[in-house]
């Protein structure tokens, strides 16, 4: 044998030695954790079950996948159902931990690639692993985080090309100092706004909690007052509201986040105090969010009646009743779209077929499925299909969606909420109207 055959056995024989000889490191206490408890809920929880090779399977293959990312190549590990599933899952955790070491990556993004590749596995479009930062994200998009201001949304005023307010968050400080929807602000402390940018206006109002902020306000087009203003941590909305000509209450629910229904009750009141004579719901684009809170809106419309029947794995129903709570009792309609999904397509389709509210607008997306989210020990996550849900009438909408009771097509360059540019908001209303003429005593 050569010296170089020989130093390349002696290199073969270290790499098969470091891989097989020497036991790797053990998975850090709460990556493996994630590990277990995934596959624990993939395992018993999905709705459509799934078998543990196929899940073993699709780990093996990504561990060699997150190897060849590391530019390392490796077999991929025989992966088999023991016994029980501790022993199943210790092996899975001695792979990764291998893997990891054999190809100097760290065990947490071989970890995550194989609970990933296990839950795509299922089959399930929705049946997703969030990393730490993922998971954070997702949150986010729902609850988003409190930031430090006034409370205001902003847009250029396109009149005076100044910053007008489109909508103040109720219980903040710019709704106690007094300001308004559609006020202008000519200047933040001592900062013209004239060709200010949404960014650049934002960045002005937001500050330190404590700290104040003086705006210049022109309201309806007259010249009104200097406000100071000090500052708090404001939950951005994830309802807005305001009263449309008619006493038309319009109510936007952009997600079912966990503060979504106590802002739809604040929203609720405030238009009742306006002496509301109708509702508008507005859930288009609403991409839906916890079921909880969809309910906990749907029972504001309606009592004594079913909201919805869950089919869960091994097809055990459950319906879920509304009791006697409801908060709305004027006439309803509910605006929806293409992206009118999931927890938004569970009020809509509840005020349908309970006879609460009429639809307006193009079918919903149909998605008839729920998933439970379970945070994970090292803060990642994951979010498994867990359940089928039926409409009260047991409509099954799954890749379906719901037919609204009066199709309008949305027009070009829709601005939601603007009368003259929202064609399906001027249906509503115009149904709305006659709603309230024919209740009007003769």
């Amino acid at each position: 044998m050569s010296v170089g055959s020989r130093a390349r056995f002696a290199l073969v024989t270290l790499a098969v030695f470091c891989l097989g000889a020497s036991p790797a490191p053990a998975l850090p206490s709460a990556v493996a954790a994630d590990v277990h408890e995934s596959y624990r809920l993939l395992t018993a929880s999905a709705y459509h079950p799934v078998s543990p090779q196929v899940l073993l399977a699709a780990a093996s293959d990504a561990l060699a996948e997150q190897a060849r990312k590391q530019g390392v190549t490796i077999t991929p590990p025989v992966l088999r159902v023991e016994a029980d599933d501790d022993a199943t899952v210790n092996d899975l955790d001695a792979a990764i931990a291998s893997a990891a070491a054999a190809s100097h990556g760290t065990a947490t993004d071989f970890a995550y690639a194989a609970i990933s590749a296990m839950t795509k596995s299922v089959g399930d479009r929705y049946t997703q692993f969030f990393t730490p930062d993922e998971f954070k994200q997702f949150n986010e998009a729902l609850d988003p985080e409190r930031i430090s201001g006034i409370g205001v949304m902003i847009e250029p005023d396109p009149v005076t090309g100044d910053v007008r307010l489109t909508y103040v968050v109720p219980e903040t400080p710019a709704d106690r100092a007094g300001l308004r929807a559609g006020d202008v602000l000519t200047a933040i402390d001592t900062t013209p706004t004239r060709g200010l940018t949404v960014e650049a206006a934002s960045k002005l109002l937001r500050g330190r909690a404590g700290t104040t902020v003086a705006v210049t306000v022109m309201r309806s087009g007259v010249a009104d007052a200097a406000y100071t203003i000090r500052r708090e941590e404001v939950q951005p909305p994830t309802v807005v509201f305001k009263m449309l000509p008619g006493n038309i209450g319009y109510v936007y629910v952009m997600a079912f986040g966990k503060a979504t229904p106590a802002e739809f009750d604040t929203a609720i009141g405030r238009l009742k105090d306006q002496d509301a004579k109708a509702l508008v719901l507005d859930l288009r684009n609403d991409g839906g969010g916890y079921v909880d809170s969809a309910l906990l809106i749907s029972r504001r419309f309606i009592a004594n009646k079913a909201l919805l029947t869950v089919e869960e794995r091994g097809e055990h129903a459950t319906t879920i009743d509304a009791a006697n709570e409801t908060s709305v009792s004027l006439p309803v309609t509910v605006l929806v779209n293409q992206y009118t999904a999931s927890a938004s397509e569970i009020t809509a389709g509840a005020l349908q077929d309970d006879g609460v509210g009429t639809l307006v607008g193009i079918k919903t997306f149909g998605k008839g499925v729920m998933q439970t989210l379970t945070p994970l020990p090292d803060g990642a996550a994951i979010k498994i299909t867990t359940a089928h849900y039926l409409t009260p009438r047991r409509r099954d909408i799954n890749l379906r969606g719901i037919e609204p009771d009066l199709r309008v097509d949305e027009n070009k360059e829709a601005r939601y909420g603007d009368i003259d540019r929202d064609a399906q908001l001027r249906a509503a209303l115009a149904f709305l109207e006659k709603k309230i003429a024919q209740a009007k005593p003769l």
